[in-house]
């Protein structure tokens, strides 16, 4: 049952027991006086204040839940969105860092080649001033 046809049949129950109210098999004073075209009693119009209190309050509290509602929608989109852009700079982040660390793997690699190249030459040269030392000496 929806809030709008719950409100219809609480202000249907009440409507009608307001009117019941006092009808006990038996006619009131005011029952009396109502079929004469007298005005409502005291106690009916009361009744109907409150009534149109509650009413009004009902409105009041229906137009807040759908206030909340949509708040609530909006934060649910809202978190949704965030945790999407978490996630795409999570991403991204990683492919950085994995870049990142390819490219220190491969300098490392080219370095090592390049030290293993001088470490080549070096000997190679050293060996050259052994043996011009061993010539001039000669």
């Amino acid at each position: 049952v929806s809030t709008q046809s719950t409100g219809y049949f609480q202000h249907y129950y009440i409507t009608n027991n307001l009117s019941m109210a006092g009808k006990k098999g038996k006619k009131s004073k005011s029952d009396a006086n109502r079929a004469g075209g007298d005005q409502p009693s005291e106690r009916e119009i009361v009744a109907r204040i409150e009534l149109e209190k509650l009413n009004d309050e009902l409105q009041c509290v229906k137009k807040e839940v759908e206030r909340l509602r949509k708040e609530n929608e909006w934060l649910k989109d809202e978190a949704n969105r965030t945790k999407m852009e978490s996630h795409e700079y999570l991403q991204y982040m990683s492919r950085k860092t994995q870049k990142r660390q390819s490219t220190i793997a491969m300098m490392n690699e080219k370095n090592e080649r390049e030290l293993e190249q001088i470490n080549a030459e070096r000997e190679g040269i050293v060996e050259q001033y052994e043996k011009r030392k061993e010539e001039l000496r000669n």
